[in-house]
């Protein structure tokens, strides 16, 4: 069964899935290490992002791959909740490579080994 994008264990879910059941999930999932490098991208994520086969794997997310997000607002929401303990928050984001006047819920959550999950949501059109 494919967990929600609200499901409260959703990060542990998306943990025990292989890639083509990442890749299956109807938004977007990405895996940072503990130092902030791309370590998952899944397809869904770069078709619907619109960065396509544009590299990511092994690069800083937020330095390489979406700048934009290295702000207050973003990275620092996810630093601070970091600095409290286990991070599940949900951020909401205007625009990427694909639409930059769209609309994503962005969920960040803990991954077992001191990484960050990233879920991306966007509404169909």
């Amino acid at each position: 069964m494919t967990p929600s994008f609200e499901a409260p264990d959703l990060a542990r879910r998306v943990e025990a899935m292989n890639e083509q059941q990442r890749d299956a999930l109807p938004f977007g999932v990405i895996r940072l290490d503990a130092g902030g490098v791309v370590r998952i991208y899944s397809r869904t994520e770069a078709a619907l992002s619109g960065r396509k086969r544009r590299p990511t794997i092994g690069l800083d997310f937020f330095a390489e791959v979406a700048p934009c997000m290295a702000s207050p607002e973003m990275r620092g929401r996810v630093e601070a909740a970091k600095t409290r303990g286990s991070v599940d928050v949900e951020i909401g984001w205007i625009g990427d490579f694909a639409d930059a006047e769209g609309e994503i819920r962005i969920r960040v959550m803990s991954a077992a080994d001191g990484g960050l999950w990233l879920f991306m949501h966007r509404d169909a059109a």
